[in-house]
């Protein structure tokens, strides 16, 4: 890593800061912790624009709901709760249930509750990270356009392609897991009266071999709650080798992207060759569901990192590890890492310390987590190893077995 050569920074200040790099929801939960226990906590997001309109539902957890209220954002208005968790078969018949219930929530609900906790002078935008140096009891964080700011810890928040994560570990890269997901979330008020009626409230499932298909209600625009202002969100699990992937990321102007392509470059006949293979197969309902929404698609990574903490930089949330969404826990483990974080920072005089205890308790759990996302992406049948793998396989062949293991909560429990 790149050392300073220049004066030496003070190693103690009447108040401790933390440089947080990236504006979303592992950065926030951070600052807001951090804020907590006396810290001076400014987040640096590389986009011009404040982040907002990213609709993609999330599944609460305890885990999540916990570190809200302790952070100070609080639960109010947090979602939609549902009590029922249904399968269909293809023609739209429901074959199994299962009592659940679950506050489904989204991306900019979360964000606008989290972003409230940070005061205007400490959330930057446009601030690009390029590098840090350390000298043993700081760092000089450098951002484009000649920028340096100094702290006692500078924090990777900044997600699974971290600028952080790359300068510190270079070695770890997201690994892609041989499927992707297509997505969106239609208007309450565009689906059939059919379709609301029968699936709307509840958490659905339709499985057919080698895929998945989820959708649960979500708010409307501006966290809208009120019946016929809210959204479905609907979420399906596709198969495809990295060569396959590589030709979807080909966009509507010949631009081959390295990962994914930006929602609005997606091309025509890729849409339109999913919407007919949906066609051929899907329920009536999510056929509604996918005829009144703009579809776009994720590819699916994982990877774990071997330590969280690189003498005064250390990472939080996806940029620590990324764990595939099938247990949808991922704002439950960003706002898990930042409250451990704190209380490790808030139990020890001295930071080096502190660190250390972090890495201890949340390395273990982050990897855990992703291992755990890699025994229920089995299902799909990708890359199986051993006999684990293909029992797993075998038992989530069953949709109730499905219902049982999805997004459920407490299911670190099992690890303990």
């Amino acid at each position: 890593m790149p050392r300073s050569t220049g004066a030496k920074m003070p190693s103690k200040r009447s108040t401790r800061r933390a440089i947080i790099i990236g504006g979303s929801m592992s950065g926030l939960f951070t600052a807001a912790f951090l804020r907590r226990i006396g810290w001076q906590a400014d987040v640096y997001e590389r986009s011009p624009v404040e982040l907002v309109g990213r609709g993609a539902g999330i599944t609460t957890h305890p885990e999540l709901l916990e570190a809200l209220e302790k952070s100070g954002a609080g639960t109010r208005d947090l979602g939609i709760e549902v009590d029922k968790r249904i399968t269909l078969d293809s023609d739209g018949r429901v074959i199994a249930e299962k009592h659940l219930p679950q506050i489904l929530t989204s991306w900019d609900r979360l964000q606008r509750l989290m972003r409230a906790t940070i005061a205007e002078a400490s959330y930057h935008l446009g601030h690009t990270f390029e590098r840090v140096e350390q000298d043993g009891s700081g760092v000089l964080v450098h951002f484009a356009g000649g920028k340096r700011e100094r702290a006692d810890l500078l924090v990777g928040g900044d997600g699974i392609r971290s600028s952080v994560r790359e300068q510190v570990a270079p070695a770890v890269q997201p690994v892609y897991s041989g499927y992707y997901i297509w997505r969106g979330a239609p208007n309450e008020a565009d689906l059939a009266e059919a379709t609301r009626a029968s699936i709307f409230p509840y958490f659905t499932f339709f499985l057919p071999e080698r895929q998945q298909v989820i959708g649960y209600p979500i708010a409307g625009l501006n966290n809208d709650l009120r019946v016929g202002h809210r959204r479905y969100n609907f979420i399906w699990y596709r198969v495809a080798n990295a060569q396959e992937l590589r030709r979807m990321c080909v966009d509507a102007h010949g631009q081959q992207h390295a990962h994914s392509v930006p929602p609005p470059l997606i091309r025509e006949d890729l849409i339109a060759q999913m919407r007919a293979e949906a066609q051929a197969i899907m329920p009536p309902q999510f056929l509604d569901c996918l005829a009144n929404l703009r579809p776009f698609f994720t590819p699916i990574y994982d990877f774990s990192t071997p330590q969280l903490v690189f003498a005064r930089v250390v990472l939080v949330g996806d940029a620590a590890s990324l764990a595939r969404p099938h247990m949808g826990f991922g704002m439950a483990k960003a706002g898990g890492d930042a409250q451990a974080l704190a209380a490790a920072l808030g139990t020890h005089d001295d930071i080096d310390a502190g660190l250390a205890a972090y890495n201890r308790a949340r390395q273990p759990i982050g990897e855990r987590i992703m291992l755990h996302g890699r025994r229920l992406g089995t299902h799909l049948g990708v890359n199986l190893q051993g006999e684990d793998d293909r029992a797993m396989w075998k038992l989530l062949q069953d949709h109730r077995a499905m219902m049982d293991w999805i997004a459920v909560p407490n299911f670190l429990a099992a690890y303990r």
